[in-house]
C-alpha cells in the first residue's frame, strides 16, 4: 500500500517540515451552551489584530459512508469548531455544516450553511441559512423575500484545463467574499444570483464589493520534479489539495494556507478578513474531483 510517510530530508527540501510552527494564534472564546454566540463567531471576520487562526481539518471516510465524506474543523488546541457532511441524493456536490459532532439537517439549531457545486464541479457557492432565491413565492413583498433569502459568504472557482488536454502544474483557484469594512461584512444577499451574487461579481465589481484572492504559483523544483511552496512548517505531505491563498495587489502576504500533515489530517491556517466558516468551505471545495482535472 501506498506509504504516507516521506523521508525528513526530502520533506525540509520541499519546504514541508516535520516540526509545528509556533508563530502566534487566535484564542477562541469559550461560549459555554450558546450556540447563538457560537455561530456568530464563525460567521464573523477574524479581526485584524488577531495574527493567526490555526486549525486543524480531519476527513473521516470510514466504512459504507466513505463516498458521503464527513470533516471536522479544530482548533490546533483541540477545540471542536464544525462539521461538515457531504450530502447523499445531490446532482452536485453539497457540503452541510454544522456546530454538532453529529451532522445536523439545515432546520436544527446547529446548522451553519453549506456549500454547494455547479455541475461541473468547478464552481462553489457558500451559503448562511435562508431560503433559495429560486424556489421563493414570487408574490412576496421584495423587502420580505430580501430578509428570507440566504446569505452568499463565498465562492470558489477552479481553474479547468483544456478538454482532452492533461492538466500539468497545480490546479488555479479564484476565491471571492464580501468585503469587510470597520469589522462589518456587506451583505450579500440577492434574489438574481445571475446577475448580482458572488460568482457574477467575481467576474465583474465596478464598486469594489468584495474581495478577491488568488492561490500562490508554485514553483517547479528541477532536484525534486515537483511544484513546491514553503508553508512555514505548516505542512509535511505533498499533495495536490495543498494551496496559499492572496490578494493580486499584495501576492506576499498569504490569507489562507492548506495542506496535509497526514492521511486524512489538514493544517488550516487563515486571518483577516475571512471567518471561519468561510475558511473551511473554501478548503473543502478543493476536495472533490474536477473536470479536466488528472
Amino acid at each position: 500500500s501506498k506509504r504516507y510517510i516521506e523521508p525528513e530530508k526530502r520533506l525540509n527540501d520541499t519546504s514541508f517540515c516535520v516540526v509545528s510552527d509556533p508563530s502566534p494564534a487566535v484564542n477562541v472564546p469559550h461560549f459555554g451552551s450558546s450556540t447563538s454566540e457560537m455561530r456568530f463567531f464563525l460567521q464573523q471576520p477574524v479581526t485584524r489584530r488577531e495574527q493567526l487562526f490555526q486549525c486543524r481539518v480531519t476527513r473521516h471516510r470510514n466504512g459504507i459512508n466513505m463516498f458521503y465524506t464527513r470533516f471536522t474543523m479544530e482548533t490546533d488546541d483541540g477545540r471542536f469548531l464544525m462539521t461538515a457532511k457531504k450530502q447523499r441524493g445531490n446532482k452536485s456536490t453539497h457540503y452541510a455544516i454544522s456546530m454538532s459532532r453529529m451532522p445536523s439537517c439545515k432546520d436544527s439549531g446547529d446548522y451553519v450553511g453549506k456549500l454547494r457545486s455547479d455541475f461541473s464541479g468547478l464552481g462553489f457557492t457558500a451559503y448562511g441559512p435562508g431560503s433559495n432565491p429560486a424556489k421563493m413565492d414570487s408574490k412576496l413583498p421584495v423587502a420580505q423575500a430580501m430578509q428570507a433569502v440566504r446569505e452568499e459568504l463565498c465562492t470558489v472557482r477552479i481553474g479547468a484545463s483544456f478538454r482532452g488536454a492533461k492538466a500539468r502544474g497545480p490546479r488555479k483557484m479564484a476565491v471571492t467574499i464580501p468585503r469587510v469594512q470597520d469589522q462589518e461584512r456587506i451583505e450579500c444577499r440577492t434574489l438574481s444570483p445571475e446577475t448580482s451574487g458572488l460568482a457574477a461579481l467575481q467576474k465583474f465589481d465596478p464598486n469594489g464589493l468584495t474581495h478577491s484572492f488568488h492561490n500562490k504559483v508554485a514553483k517547479w523544483n528541477e532536484k525534486l520534479g515537483a511544484y513546491v511552496l514553503n508553508f512555514n512548517r505548516r505542512v509535511t505531505f505533498p499533495s495536490v489539495k495543498n494551496f496559499q491563498l492572496a490578494a493580486p495587489e499584495d501576492p506576499d502576504n498569504v490569507i489562507l494556507q492548506f495542506g496535509r500533515v497526514g492521511r486524512d489530517a489538514f493544517n488550516l491556517d487563515f486571518c483577516y478578513p475571512m471567518s471561519p466558516f468561510q475558511a473551511f468551505a473554501i478548503c473543502l471545495s478543493s476536495f472533490d474531483f474536477k473536470l479536466g482535472f488528472d
